[in-house]
């Protein structure tokens, strides 16, 4: 609302202003005293309405501040930007991107758990799985949803925790966790003012365009010796015939390919196919697969996409994954053939960047040795120059 106001889009709200508020409101009303242990949406709307925002730039985000009480000019600044109006939003996806689209960020509260912080790119929080416990730390968490992506299947949210988090601060929340009763109790709310909001198309997604990546701009960003590469390690089993072998193969984890499953990933093969231009019909290359899915071939599927995909497709494809399979709920032998995925080719990269690494420590350590001997050189030509004068020096002498 502010950055609106304003004209503003680098204008950031200071979460430790709203955060402190919020707790003063708690305290005011169950006593106690203000200590960084969390806080209620509801809290944090009624401080809103009290004392306003201020700028991040006027209250900084230090961790060290984190139950100081803001500054007098902190509290000035904010009192421009008082709420007028909040609205309790329902936990509906089409509210929820109504909402967004209308230019209303959403403040929620949601339920985290370990794998919280295990991004498969970066921000790309994963679906809790079924054995996953709470984390200790922020087990119930507040943040600020900002966006969408129909593409993708996630909303976009703005974390409190600094911009050494996620992706510069925010992450990538997949629908099917967000709109859970389970993990969401629905205390979500919006922010309003008297005025009618100026749509802000700057704010949310709603174009075919991939915030994490796609096979179209992923083939198209490839140098022709990278492609055909790719292609020539693949063999007589092209991209498309090992995408749909993955999928699959993580369908068939639990040991059984249910309809509901077959018919996702065939709805998902025909656009895949669509964007690649291939030639083949989904029908066909699934009803070959599963006559032959060959573990070997899975294995070889994995290393290659690990090798020639980048970092954002294999994200996406993982993303997708979850989605497809997930129709029927995931069982937690699907779960684990996805995250096996993960770790696969998350090590991949990690040990890309460990040669290149190695590569340049190599560079380096050439670079030092050529300047010692150089030095040495150098050091053994000035003896043998000094040596040269004090000889001739005898020799005068000696005349």
């Amino acid at each position: 609302m502010m950055k609106r106001h304003l004209g503003d889009d680098s204008y950031d709200v200071s979460r430790l202003f709203i955060y402190y508020n919020a707790r003063y409101v708690g305290v005011e009303e169950e006593g106690g005293q203000i200590e960084d242990e969390g806080t209620f949406v509801q809290h944090a709307i009624e401080g809103l309405k009290q004392y306003g925002a201020c700028s991040e730039n006027m209250w900084d985000f230090d961790e060290e501040l984190v139950n100081d009480e803001p500054s007098e000019e902190a509290y000035t600044e904010a009192e421009s930007f008082l709420i007028e109006d909040t609205s309790l939003i329902p936990l509906e996806l089409e509210a929820w991107k109504s909402a967004l689209a209308e230019g209303y960020p959403i403040i929620f509260g949601i339920s985290t758990f370990n794998s919280f912080d295990s991004h498969r790119k970066k921000g790309l929080v994963p679906v809790p799985t079924k054995n996953e416990s709470t984390r200790a730390e922020h087990g119930g968490h507040s943040m600020l949803c900002v966006g969408y992506s129909d593409k993708d299947e996630v909303f976009i949210v703005r974390n409190s925790w600094g911009e050494d988090w996620g992706d510069e601060g925010y992450c990538y929340i997949p629908y099917k966790y967000m709109m859970n009763e389970e993990w969401n109790d629905g205390d979500s709310w919006i922010i309003k003012r008297v005025e009618e909001p100026a749509i802000d198309e700057g704010i949310w997604d709603n174009d075919d365009e991939s915030i994490l990546g796609d096979y179209e701009s992923e083939l198209a960003n490839m140098s022709e010796e990278q492609y055909n590469e790719m292609l020539d390690a693949m063999g007589d089993y092209p991209l498309e015939y090992r995408i749909a072998l993955l999928f699959l193969s993580a369908a068939n984890a639990d040991g059984e390919v249910s309809d509901e499953e077959l018919e996702e990933i065939s709805n998902y093969l025909d656009n895949t196919l669509e964007t690649l231009g291939s030639e083949y019909e989904a029908t066909e290359i699934l009803e070959y697969c599963q006559e032959n899915i060959d573990r070997k071939l899975v294995k070889e599927t994995i290393k290659l996409l690990g090798e020639y995909l980048s970092t954002e497709m294999l994200a996406t494809i993982v993303q997708d994954l979850g989605n497809v399979i997930g129709v029927d709920d995931l069982e937690n032998s699907e779960s684990e053939f996805i995250d096996s995925l993960t770790s696969a080719w998350q090590i991949n990269h990690n040990e890309e960047e460990e040669q290149e690494e190695y590569e340049e420590e190599d560079e380096e350590s050439e670079e030092e040795e050529y300047e010692e001997e150089e030095s040495e050189e150098d050091e053994e030509y000035e003896e043998s120059e000094e040596d040269e004068e004090e000889d001739d020096d005898n020799k005068r002498k000696k005349k």
